[in-house]
C-alpha cells in the first residue's frame, strides 16, 4: 500500500462518498483495508466516514469481523478505539469476536479481545446454539487457549 495511501487521500478529499460505496458483495474500501491489515487506510477511511465500522457485508460481516478473523491486532485497535459498538455486533448465529478469533486460531487477537471486553465478561457470552468461546475452542482443538479458562466465572 505504499504510495496508494497519498492516492486515496486525494481521491477521498475530492470524492468522499466513496468511502462508502460497496461493491456487489457488499465489501467497502473499509472492509478490504480491515481484512489486509493497512492500518493507514484505515484510519484515512474512517476519518472520512466513522460510520462504516458499522457496515455489514453480504454474510453479515462488519470491518472489524474481517480483521479478527485475519488477526490485524492494529486495525482491531483502531476499529474499537474509533467506534466500540462495532464490538458488540454478532454474526447470524450469535458469533462473537471472540468466537471468530477462535476459529481462526488467532491467539493474539484472542488476547486483545478478552483484554478490551473484560468488563463485559465476553468469554461467557454464548451464541445462539449455547456455545461460549470454550466450547469453540474446544470442538476446533485450539488447546493453546487454556489461558481462557481462568477468566471465566
Amino acid at each position: 500500500m505504499l504510495g496508494h495511501l497519498h492516492f486515496a487521500e486525494a481521491v477521498l478529499n475530492s470524492r468522499p462518498e466513496l468511502a462508502s460505496e460497496l461493491d456487489s458483495q457488499g465489501f467497502s474500501p473499509l472492509h478490504l483495508a480491515s481484512a489486509n491489515g493497512y492500518t493507514e487506510m484505515v484510519k484515512l477511511l474512517l476519518s472520512v466516514n466513522p460510520d462504516m465500522c458499522l457496515a455489514r457485508e453480504e454474510d453479515g460481516r462488519t470491518p472489524l469481523h474481517l480483521a479478527v478473523m485475519k488477526g490485524r491486532v492494529d486495525v482491531i485497535q483502531e476499529l474499537v478505539h474509533v467506534n466500540s459498538e462495532a464490538a458488540q455486533y454478532t454474526l447470524n448465529k450469535g458469533e462473537t469476536l471472540l468466537n471468530l478469533a477462535v476459529e481462526h486460531n488467532r491467539l493474539k487477537t484472542t488476547k486483545l479481545l478478552v483484554e478490551l471486553g473484560r468488563d463485559k465478561d465476553i468469554v461467557n457470552i454464548k451464541d445462539r446454539d449455547g456455545n461460549s468461546v470454550l466450547h469453540v475452542a474446544v470442538s476446533v482443538k485450539r488447546i493453546e487457549l487454556s489461558f481462557l479458562k481462568h477468566t471465566q466465572k
